[in-house]
């Protein structure tokens, strides 16, 4: 088969795969984080979002203002290019998962294209091409491609609609590198011109995508050069450009942490612009807690058991620990003996990949897995783009075997054969994998059995049989979390509100109450202790704390929808309409604005019935 045969049946077969693994999860539905930067999130449907809402320092809180996750306008500003994308969706198909989840799928299987044509060019055009042969360039730049998108490691990537984040910033990842090499092996200088700007606009689009791009300039450095056996002056020179669009980042989280802090900017608070732990330590364990998962993301790479959505990790807190001096030996062994397998031949196109390829999957790992703390130590979904280097790293050794026994002519078809048995595993681990997703109760039941001493799992659990109309299962759940983490807020919130559903109003109360000795500030406990009075005939106290939750939150909607109904019943339809109209104002729950307007008419039609009739107006 000739060489353009081959690519063009290779890029259908990784389409075809691609939609085969993927495709019976369209109508899964949204899970988790899905429902905060998504279902939940009203600025994600507003186009005037995009553009700030023509005030940058507002919107830098305004998430936090109308009582939704601060961190919602935070990724918004940082990443606006996968927001439009997620608006594009809303506008064309509503709500619906299959059109996000379909788009997804689409992303993953053009990325594996997109790897697929960025090994092909690295080989072919590299100035040690001849030491590889035709067959062993088809074969890496397949395998790992094929390796990288039926990889079950991914699926938190491709089936979790919200991680859109993390599979389109390698889009543009791999987009940049395709047309950097493209641009310098052109042989029109238009053509070359053309892709040089390509790429870099490529990179500054997907910086605005995900921070994960940062990388970019350090991995086109060690591709270039290692690789491309371009020598490193020229290198450095060639990448000048994409050095320069390294502030990007920096300077949109530097403006984000000034807006939040009313003015105030430091480096220290835009370090830590994610971090919810008030802990000063907080950083340096996290960095020293990532030395031990880099290689335990490396682990699930090479032998991807025990797949979860929310780890329960353990925090490094001292550079002595023999878990993080371990770690330090083994990621030196990794790297000194990749360089050292390269280092005895330099002019091996393969060898130079692979140890690029080792370097790669440290780089693009540096920018959630270093200085930088973030709420979660260990996340499947940050790896993704790492999986690249990890896989193709892995291809290249493969291949070695391959065509090791092809020269002895020991059985040339037996590695062949043996990977791919070892594509056939991965692909049924992935879809194994994706039935997880088929439900949130199946997904967090999952969680909460592999994380046992984490509350979170526990938590989203709870929601999830709250919502499949399970509230006995729902506050066991809750009960279990706050058991593991009795300052939990979120458990006493919820745990408050589902009492109060289930009409145990002395309950609700009693857990209000406990909840509010841990938070007094909290908006919820203080609606819920008020929902709780009230449901026990007790109005004025009622009153009282409904009132207390709107001075804690002045556009908690609830609060104000529940003083115009009392209001109403009492009579008192000047308070009522006050409340009501307030509530109106207010962007969340959308879903009750209808019902409310009604409300409106209703209570102003019974004040101006009480006022008389009401003044004749002339026509122009």
């Amino acid at each position: 088969m000739n060489k353009s045969r081959f690519h063009s049946l290779a890029v259908v077969i990784l389409i075809v795969a691609g939609a085969l693994l993927y495709g019976h999860t369209l109508s899964f539905p949204f899970v988790f984080d899905d429902h905060i930067y998504l279902v939940d999130n009203p600025l994600v449907k507003d186009g005037h979002s995009f553009v700030f809402n023509g005030d940058f320092v507002a919107f830098a809180t305004l998430s936090k203002r109308l009582g939704l996750d601060p961190d919602i306008s935070t990724n918004m500003i940082l990443r606006p290019v996968t927001y439009l994308t997620f608006y594009i969706n809303y506008v064309v198909g509503g709500m619906n998962p299959r059109g996000f989840r379909a788009v997804n799928i689409a992303i993953h299987c053009a990325n594996a294209v997109l790897l697929f044509l960025v090994l092909l060019h690295l080989l072919s055009g590299s100035r040690k091409s001849g030491s590889l042969t035709a067959a062993s360039e088809g074969f890496i730049a397949f395998l790992a491609a094929l390796l990288f998108l039926v990889h079950p490691l991914q699926t938190e990537s491709v089936t979790y609609i919200v991680q859109r984040f993390t599979s389109l910033s390698a889009f543009f990842f791999l987009a940049t590198i395709l047309a950097y090499l493209i641009a310098y092996s052109a042989a029109s200088k238009l053509t070359a011109a053309f892709f040089r700007w390509t790429s870099i606009a490529g990179l500054i689009v997907g910086m605005l995508t995900k921070e994960s791009l940062f990388a970019v300039p350090f991995v086109l450095v060690v591709l270039d050069w290692l690789v491309m056996g371009i020598p490193l002056k020229i290198v450095l020179r060639r990448t000048i450009p994409y050095f320069l669009c390294l502030p990007i980042i920096p300077a949109l989280i530097l403006a984000t942490s000034w807006a939040q802090h009313s003015g105030n900017a430091s480096v220290a608070a835009a370090l830590n612009i994610t971090n919810p732990y008030a802990d000063p330590n907080y950083q340096y364990h996290y960095a020293l807690t990532q030395l031990s998962a880099v290689l335990s993301y490396l682990q699930l790479i090479l032998v991807p058991a025990g797949l979860n959505l929310d780890w329960e990790y353990p925090l490094s807190k001292s550079l002595m620990q023999m878990r993080v001096i371990g770690s330090v030996m083994t990621i030196a062994g990794i790297v000194g003996g990749a360089w050292f397998w390269y280092y005895r031949r330099q002019e091996d196109a393969r060898r130079s990949l692979f140890f690029a390829s080792v370097l790669c999957y440290f780089v693009t790992l540096a920018d959630s897995s270093s200085v930088i703390p973030l709420p979660d130590l260990m996340v499947e979904h940050r790896c993704y783009i790492a999986t690249i280097g990890a896989l193709t790293a892995l291809a290249c050794c493969v291949d070695l075997l391959r065509t090791w026994c092809a020269e002895r002519h020991a059985a040339r078809w037996l590695v062949p054969a043996c990977a791919g048995v070892w594509i056939l595993a991965l692909m049924a681990a992935t879809v194994a994998r994706n039935e997880v997703w088929r439900s949130e109760i199946a997904n967090w039941t999952d969680a909460a059995a592999k994380s046992p001493k984490k509350f979170r799992p526990l938590m989203n659990l709870g929601v999830a049989y709250v919502e499949h109309g399970k509230p006995k299962e729902g506050m066991a759940c809750f009960r279990k979390a706050l058991q593991i983490e009795p300052s939990l807020i979120g458990g006493y919130e919820n745990l408050a509100t589902m009492e109060n559903t289930t009409g145990n109003f002395a309950e609700a109360l009693l857990v209000s109450q406990v909840g509010l000795k841990y938070a007094p500030q909290s908006c919820k406990l203080h609606f819920n202790k008020a929902v709780a009075y009230n449901g026990l005939g007790q109005t004025e106290k009622s009153i009282e704390w409904f009132k207390k939750a709107i001075a804690l939150s002045p556009t908690h909607k609830q609060s104000h929808l529940a003083l115009g109904v009392i209001y109403t019943n009492l009579k008192q339809y000047d308070d009522a309409l006050k409340h009501y109209k307030i509530a109106a104002s207010l962007p969340t729950f959308r879903e009750f604005d209808s019902q409310l307007r009604f409300n409106i008419a209703q209570i102003e039609r019974l004040v101006q019935e009480r006022a008389g009739p009401p003044m004749a107006m002339s026509r122009p």
